[in-house]
């Protein structure tokens, strides 16, 4: 089933000013695409499905969930296609008007549906709708993001704890110098023929000092950004290039958070590791720290999921190559209590080829809602 339902649908924000030189420093209003699939009668239930990155315009469950009588929006940020100048803050702006949106054409259950990277996404949103504690962005900068309304319920499908913590989780730690990706540390080359499974003190040693790679870059930032801005009229951010982001062990040894996935060739993993454009490969000083900083972001899903009260229904993919069952435990502990847990058989990542199963999590989904809302 394609989507070969729906209408498009534009949703705009009040005008910012761009940093972009070519728009002479005007203010310009932000539109967001979306598509939105319904029956036009039934206004009991809708979802919105959106990402920080990625167009939600054309995802897998459109179709589906509107086919088992749930209206659904998906939608683009104003960052899609484009995690370079991001903010996870003002991802949930850009939210905030699909909820507002179908809240206004009378639905009167909202469910957001964090797939992949939208469910920090979701949470961070639900938690400041409900309880709100942002003031300015981590970089300093003040933040209003007014009143949010409120959705009625929460899915989790397949889903990164944070864009944070699995930028932190693939950071190539051999890397010793950022400006030369070439200089290398033996002792922390994953790429190296090692025996597998991998060494249990080494895996220990390799995520430190992926922790230890990934402050350093913070704290790079936050000097870079306290340097520029102590200049008069100078600039206020600074891009940056961030080297080897694909290096997690997990994809090389599947008894590492073990599920049903396929192990990558270690050929492979390397070329994917030094490819010239990847996730957070590419990124502003500022958008760092709001959305690859795990010490400065804020969208950390499961601790932003336990500061929600709304009903939960968390969906494990048992054949994902990329969100790991660890991820998916913490988002069912944040919301112990209220979370209603699944596993998805035979349900990879990106679902290519999958079409009886999207079809049949579509039906679960909106069953599980018409029961819990």
């Amino acid at each position: 089933m394609g989507i070969v339902s729906g209408v498009p649908v534009v949703l705009s924000r009040p005008p910012i000013a761009g940093a972009d030189a070519r728009r002479g420093g005007k203010a310009f209003e932000v539109f967001l695409n979306a598509r939105l699939c319904e029956d036009g009668g039934d206004r009991r239930l809708a979802f919105v499905l959106c990402h920080p990155t990625g167009d939600f315009t054309r995802h897998y469950l459109l179709p589906h969930l509107a086919h088992h009588g749930g209206a659904c929006l998906g939608l683009t940020t104003r960052f899609d296609n484009n995690e370079t100048e991001l903010t996870m803050e003002q991802c949930v702006e850009d939210l905030s008007c699909a909820v507002r949106f179908l809240r206004e054409r009378g639905y009167e259950k909202v469910v957001l549906i964090g797939n992949s990277g939208g469910g920090s996404l979701s949470c961070l949103y639900q938690a400041e709708a409900e309880d709100p504690t942002l003031k300015d962005y981590p970089d300093g900068t003040p933040l209003d993001l007014g009143d949010l309304p409120r959705a009625d319920g929460i899915v989790i499908l397949s889903a990164h704890a944070s864009r944070a913590e699995t930028l932190t989780e693939w950071l190539d730690p051999a890397i010793i110098y950022e400006v030369d990706p070439g200089l290398r540390d033996p002792d922390l080359d994953l790429f190296c023929k090692r025996p597998l499974p991998f060494d249990t003190d080494w895996i220990k040693f390799y995520r430190e000092a992926q922790l230890a790679r990934s402050r350093r870059i913070s704290a790079y930032a936050l000097a870079t950004l306290k340097a520029l801005r102590s200049m008069p009229d100078g600039p206020t951010d600074r891009l940056m290039l961030v080297h080897g982001t694909g290096a997690d062990p997990r994809f090389i040894d599947i008894t590492l958070d073990p599920n049903g996935r396929t192990a990558r060739p270690l050929e492979l993993a390397r070329r994917l590791n030094q490819s010239h454009y990847s996730m957070g490969r590419v990124t502003t000083m500022r958008t760092w720290l709001s959305q690859w900083s795990v010490d400065h972001s804020r969208a950390d899903g499961p601790a932003c999921l336990a500061r929600t009260s709304v009903p939960v229904l968390s969906v494990t993919y048992e054949q994902d190559e990329i969100v790991f069952p660890s991820h998916m435990k913490r988002y069912a502990e944040a919301a112990r209590g209220r979370c209603t847990e699944q596993v998805l058989d035979g349900a990879t990542h990106f679902m290519i080829g999958l079409d009886d199963l999207k079809d049949r999590l579509a039906q679960q989904i909106v069953s599980w809602a018409k029961e819990a809302l």
